[in-house]
């Protein structure tokens, strides 16, 4: 048996990242500011803003580490996932401490703010540049079929022993029919302590997506959300959308009398969709194509449909904003998996395995499989799209919702995938 690295070292590593962080974010400044020796007088504005610091790193830490657990959701020295969980963080405090009228130094609770980003993402590089992961396969056959990513080694487990290399977990086909000898080799592994993976999770892990090969009746239940969570989440969206919609009316009517003067037609178009659990429904969006032109129900790159405005709302996917009149009713979610127009839905229903499995939520605004992927429309595309919409199911969860929304931002930024 190979020396085997132990799971406890990755715990140190995230303890040393938390306590590091806390004394550069926390601790190092206190002398900036502080005037004496904290707490030598009782609990006064520098105590107290020690103390409102304290939460608000720990928040922001807590946080960014579940936003980077996801795939494709790492830092790498970018800004722009941790930089709103920290202005989140940091700005509740500060309006919380605004409302009870209790004094604190500013310049350290926000400047803190400022160190948190700076040090989450410069750990975020280190880990991404020197931090490999190095994982076992049996049987060797499975290393050609594992994802190409920098962080990750693949190694034959056999020729572990030679090499002398320590692994921080096994990854094992638990479907393939294993001899006697593998089945003892994981069983001795589990019981020193070595994380045997399955290869469907690892993939799941790295890529975030649940492959449609070997998708089996038993994970369907796995699939279904948190009831809980889908309450919860309904009502705090339908709340939050009425309280913006008096802010976004202005925004629609601008919108709107630009489509109007750009072409002649309706504002508004309304396509029939598939929601959830197959319930059909008629989704808004702003009209980007000239009113009358027939042509297929999907777009093409550089379609000569699309108008001079409804190229700039597709590019910055302001056509998608009528669709706070469906969220409201009850047909979509901000996220979920993007609804299919019916003609498209019943032809990849027949045509995909297991794609009707995309009904089991409401479909969204945005979603995973659009951020991760974009516009789709052949059959492999739309496979892979399938893959990336059972992932969200099967991991729909707050903070998979914020990664969403975050990245969501970025792409409507940059105009990424817009046809």
């Amino acid at each position: 048996m190979p020396a085997i690295r132990s799971a406890p070292q990755r715990f140190i590593e995230t303890w040393l990242d938390a306590i590091g962080g806390f004394l550069f974010c926390v601790i190092l400044p206190i002398p900036i500011y502080a005037t004496g020796e904290p707490f030598e007088k009782g609990f006064g504005p520098a105590e107290q803003t020690i103390l409102v610091t304290a939460i608000a790193y720990v928040v922001t830490w807590y946080g960014g580490r579940r936003v980077d657990a996801f795939p494709r959701a790492t830092f790498q020295g970018n800004i722009g996932y941790i930089a709103p969980v920290a202005a989140i963080a940091y700005s509740t405090i500060a309006v919380f401490l605004l409302l009870v009228r209790s004094d604190y130094s500013r310049v350290q609770l926000f400047g803190s703010g400022l160190l948190a980003i700076l040090w989450m993402a410069f750990v975020a590089q280190l880990r991404a540049r020197y931090l490999t992961r190095n994982y076992a396969v049996i049987p060797a056959s499975l290393i050609a079929s594992m994802p190409e990513v920098n962080t990750c080694r693949w190694l034959d487990f056999d020729e572990l022993g030679a090499k002398d290399v320590r692994v921080d977990a096994i990854v094992a086909d638990l479907d393939a029919s294993l001899n006697e000898h593998q089945v003892s080799t994981l069983a001795q592994a589990a019981i020193s302590g070595v994380p045997v993976l399955d290869r469907r999770y690892i993939l799941e892990t790295l890529t975030g997506r649940t492959p449609l090969g070997g998708l089996t009746p038993n994970e369907f239940g796995a699939l279904l959300p948190s009831r809980q969570y889908l309450v919860i989440r309904r009502a705090l969206e339908l709340l939050g959308t009425l309280l913006i919609l008096p802010l976004l009316l202005p925004f629609l009517v601008i919108v709107a009398l630009l489509v109007r003067l750009d072409s002649p037609g309706p504002v508004f178009f309304a396509q029939v969709r598939v929601g959830r659990r197959g319930r059909v429904f008629r989704m808004i969006k702003f009209r980007t194509m000239y009113h009358g032109v027939k042509g297929p129900s999907f777009t093409v790159t550089g379609d000569p449909r699309v108008t001079r405005v409804g190229q700039f709302l597709r590019r910055t996917r302001l056509d998608e904003l009528p669709q706070v009149f469906n969220i409201i009713r009850g047909d979509m979610s901000w996220v979920g998996p993007r609804p299919e127009a019916l003609e498209l839905d019943q032809k990849y229903v027949r045509d995909i395995p297991h794609f009707a499995l995309r009904g089991i939520v409401r479909p969204g605004v945005t979603g995973w499989a659009q951020i991760n992927q974009g516009y789709a429309h052949d059959p492999d595309e739309m496979r892979s799209k399938l893959e990336y919409d059972l992932f969200y199911m099967k991991h729909c969860s707050l903070w998979l919702d914020l990664v969403i929304v975050l990245r969501t931002f970025a792409v409507v930024i940059g105009g990424a995938g817009a046809r």
